[in-house]
């Protein structure tokens, strides 16, 4: 493979190191040559992030792929970036355990990159993101020096917080070479069901009564605005008892409630990877769990290339357009105008505590749309730490908040 496209911008070179001192020594000779350069994974998520200010070099860490030291009696795994999540399932698996993030491709994700895009899907209803879950980290810095944050216990407050630092950087401050993470046991028993509601407030009362009557579902969905698909795990007691009370609310707020088979299940699941995985446009709307999120996206005027999903209990909204939903220009008016409309549109609905982030978007609009917004309060802190990391700029540079 001679170049790989990151949001929007080719590369020159591509080179994929076999150990982490590999890895370090490529970070050190790319820095002494001045040559910019980013990481990249299994690449599901490569369109995320605006355009990087420059890309000679990809370093590819698919090949850092070794189980590095697992203890299933503590519940904790060590694995090097490059692993694919379908192979770290395979192994948690003879132990009867798992690892609880979702991701659009478990054959292709790494888990490197699901630290660094801080990836996750319905089930951080019950397990969270990544912070939850990550202990220790090793990183290799911009300037090629290896370091380490954390360790193996679940319980960690001494000194730098260098993993949870981690997730969510998108490789601005360096590449993750390997990491501890808290894994839990594969449950007893999985049941879904489907409740269906003619009106939105029926759906909010739904969510809420969830809530007060203090179930615990593994993953609590809403797809098409109108279906609300929740999932419990644990013992066959436990997720009986859930989902008779479950029946009971659905009930309760004039929802249509029906369990779900296995096969239905896996339908609506792959509805959710669809809309986090198809279409040249598709956007989160991240705002308080009061707000009605997943109302919010049906500001865009053209049809959903993927059915909505929304996670009412988290406040995240998901959507999938094709290009054409956003042309580029219409009669007064530019493409790029348009799309700071919907973000101007979610910051007014929530009382400017809402915001919008873009994980795709055509080439066309990449430079004239920031994927992220307006930049947080803590911008200042964050720019302070990645010109400590990264002084001369080479490490991904651009694609992250306010352009890091």
């Amino acid at each position: 493979m001679s170049s790989i496209v990151v949001a929007g911008v080719a590369s020159r070179d591509v080179v994929t190191p076999r150990t982490v001192e590999e890895l370090a020594d490529t970070v050190r000779e790319l820095l002494g040559a001045r040559r910019p350069f980013a990481f990249v994974g299994g690449g599901t998520q490569i369109d995320l992030g605006n355009p990087p200010k420059a890309l000679d070099t990809i370093v590819r860490t698919v090949a850092l792929d070794r189980v590095v030291d697992y203890i299933p009696e503590d519940q904790t795994i060590t694995v090097e970036a490059g692993i694919s999540l379908a192979e770290l399932d395979r192994v948690l698996a003879q132990y009867g355990q798992m690892f609880p993030l979702d991701v659009v491709d478990r054959n292709r994700a790494t888990v490197g990159g699901v630290i660094a895009t801080n990836a996750y899907g319905r089930r951080r209803q019950r397990y969270g993101t990544a912070k939850d879950l990550i202990l220790g980290v090793e990183i290799v810095r911009p300037d090629g020096v290896r370091a380490r944050g954390g360790g193996k216990v679940v319980k960690n407050v001494a000194g730098f917080d260098l993993p949870k630092l981690m997730v969510g950087s998108l490789g601005t401050l360096g590449a993750i070479a390997s990491a501890t993470f808290r894994v839990y046991p594969l449950p007893a028993a999985t049941r879904s069901a489907a409740l269906r509601f003619d009106h939105a407030d029926d759906v909010t009362a739904a969510a809420k009564a969830v809530l007060e009557r203090r179930l615990e579902p593994e993953s609590l969905a809403l797809y098409n605005h109108d279906t609300l698909v929740v999932t419990f795990a644990g013992t066959e007691a436990g997720v009986d008892a859930q989902m008779r009370t479950l029946l009971e609310i659905a009930f309760a707020t004039q929802g249509e409630a029906r369990e779900l088979t296995a096969l239905e299940q896996e339908s609506y699941e792959q509805r959710e990877r669809a809309v986090r995985r198809d279409g040249a446009w598709r956007f989160r709307i991240i705002a308080p769990p009061a707000v009605r999120v997943a109302t919010l996206g049906s500001y865009v005027a053209g049809s959903p290339l993927a059915v909505p999903v929304a996670y009412p209990q988290l406040g995240v909204a998901l959507h999938a357009y094709a290009a054409d939903a956003i042309p580029p220009d219409t009669p007064g008016r530019s493409g790029a105008s348009q799309f700071e409309d919907l973000r101007r549109y979610v910051g007014s609905r929530t009382g400017g505590h809402g915001r919008l982030v873009i994980d795709a978007m055509p080439n066309w609009a990449r430079g004239k749309i920031d994927s992220w917004g307006s930049p947080p309060p803590s911008f200042a802190l964050m720019r302070s730490m990645k010109a400590s990391f990264d002084p001369h700029g080479l490490c991904n540079a651009g694609r992250f908040v306010g352009g890091l």
